[in-house]
């Protein structure tokens, strides 16, 4: 219970000085990262394995898969999956941000991939910024730079049907 208090005292401080949003439950990406590491190293260590819920923006430059994937992204394929079972799209916090200024979700290859990665590609061809909504668990790792090591992070979710392109109608 401890461990993760000071994670929440940040989100909701955060919160209150109004540069963050709160949407039905989901805490804004940019109030635990700033490109692509973590905001606050300390309470993301505390925060390590917890699960949490987030909205951000899809870097549609960073999007990895099987080869059953790469057909659907066809040049938005960005290269493997981290393993077999598992596809993986990078969650940048402000829309704007630039490719790269993201950090990585992990998600199962399962019944839902291929209608989200669809979606993806129509929003990337259309020019379109793709917003989403993630439920899974947050790790931390230290991440060495040319000069100074910072706190990476990545989020692992259960399953495709974890992430959200909307709100369900009932939360908005």
């Amino acid at each position: 219970m401890r461990r993760g208090l000071g994670f929440v005292l940040c989100v909701v401080a955060s919160l209150f000085a109004g540069c963050d949003e709160r949407l039905a439950g989901y805490v804004a990406a940019s109030s635990i990262t700033e490109e692509g590491f973590a905001r606050d190293a300390k309470e993301l260590r505390e925060a390590d394995g917890r699960e949490i819920k987030l909205w951000g923006f899809l870097d549609q430059r960073n999007i990895y898969g099987d080869g059953s994937a790469r057909e659907i992204l066809q040049e938005w394929w960005s290269g493997d999956g981290p393993d077999a079972a598992t596809w993986r799209f990078d969650l940048k916090a402000q829309e704007n941000d630039e490719a790269g200024h993201s950090f990585a979700v992990r998600v199962p290859n399962d019944a839902g991939r291929d209608r989200l990665l669809e979606m993806f590609v129509a929003d990337a061809r259309a020019r379109r910024p793709t917003r989403v909504f993630v439920q899974g668990r947050v790790f931390a790792f230290d991440a060495p730079t040319n000069v100074v090591t910072r706190t990476g992070l990545y989020m692992r979710l259960q399953s495709s049907q974890d992430i959200l392109l909307r709100l369900p109608e009932e939360n908005r």
